[in-house]
């Protein structure tokens, strides 16, 4: 981070602007959460289909 940022500026409650950061952290906070979880279903989903052939329907081994 730069030598001149104050993290107490940028956050600060009793201004507008702070109130924006604070706001668009808490969302981006949300979001990131949302793509985890997204991406970890995603995975365990994609495990799942290897279980199975897609001609058959038969499990495979393994």
């Amino acid at each position: 981070m730069p030598e001149n940022f104050k993290f107490t500026d940028a956050f600060n409650s009793q201004t507008v602007r702070g109130r924006a950061n604070v706001a668009k952290a808490t969302w981006l906070s949300v979001g990131l959460i949302y793509l985890l979880v997204k991406m970890q279903r995603n995975k365990s989903k994609r495990l799942d289909a290897k279980l199975y052939c897609k001609g058959c329907q038969q499990v495979l081994p393994g």
